[in-house]
């Protein structure tokens, strides 16, 4: 997992990070518009994660804003996880698991615009609930992309598992001190993720890794010290033994 620093939020940052990809490759983002120019130039196919779409319902609940509609399309959405997981707990072919959003997630999908377009209250500006419902609608056709290739998750769950301990060390700290020190942050958080992705002990890496390296001439190289070729030189060169992060590989 790779993370990158930048100085501010422009569409500058994705646009060069995402410098070079392949047109038609996929994008999972949130609704921020930093992203459009990127997906635009480049050909990219966006798409919505429904973590984000769940998140906000969950919201309304919990601020009684329409509680039952809310928690009615928290329900909805529960079942397309409960079609990922079955498949998942099958260990499905791409062709199975696409036959099987096709068969089960599409009706599923259908409930929930329904229910998002036919409403029978009132959506004022102010309420928590035009929040949640305006967000899932804008955001509809992207929410639809993972329907029609079976290898493409749901959600960006991996991802954000992993960066909420940044998320709550920038509450800690406000700043990074500086551009260089930000994008030394951005590399520590870079190493951390894969190493947790992967099932790699994050305080053992460290401790091994910082010893070497001080012993190490300053120009040297440092390719068998990346998270991956650390565990395998400490593993009889095996690779980590994980499943997947996101869906069937095959």
């Amino acid at each position: 997992m790779i993370f990158d620093y930048r100085d501010g939020r422009g569409s500058d940052a994705p646009r060069e990070f995402l410098n070079g990809v392949v047109p038609g490759t996929y994008l999972m983002t949130d609704e921020y518009a930093a992203y459009n120019d990127a997906v635009k130039r480049y050909g990219l196919i966006q798409m919505a994660c429904w973590m984000h779409i769940r998140r906000e319902f969950i919201e309304s609940a919990e601020v009684n804003s329409q509680k039952e509609f809310s928690l009615r399309i928290v329900r909805f959405i529960g079942q397309l996880y409960r079609i990922e997981r079955f498949a998942k707990k099958k260990e499905m072919t791409t062709e199975q698991r696409l036959s099987l959003r096709r068969a089960v997630s599409v009706p599923v999908m259908k409930k929930i615009h329904d229910a998002l377009i036919s409403v029978d209250f009132v959506l004022l500006p102010q309420n928590r609930i035009t929040k949640a419902i305006n967000y899932a609608l804008r955001n509809w056709q992207k929410a639809q992309v993972f329907l029609t290739n079976a290898s493409l998750p749901i959600d960006n769950g991996p991802s954000e598992r992993v960066i909420r301990d940044l998320a709550i060390g920038r509450k800690n700290w406000n700043s990074v001190g500086s551009k260089r020190g930000g994008k030394w942050m951005a590399i520590l958080y870079s190493i951390i993720a894969t190493c947790k992705l992967n099932g790699i002990d994050v305080d053992a890496y460290f401790r091994d890794v910082l010893m070497r390296l001080a012993m190490r001439p300053e120009n040297a190289s440092v390719t068998d010290l990346t998270p991956l070729e650390w565990h395998k030189a400490n593993n009889g060169g095996k690779l980590p033994d994980l499943k997947p992060i996101y869906p069937s590989k095959n």
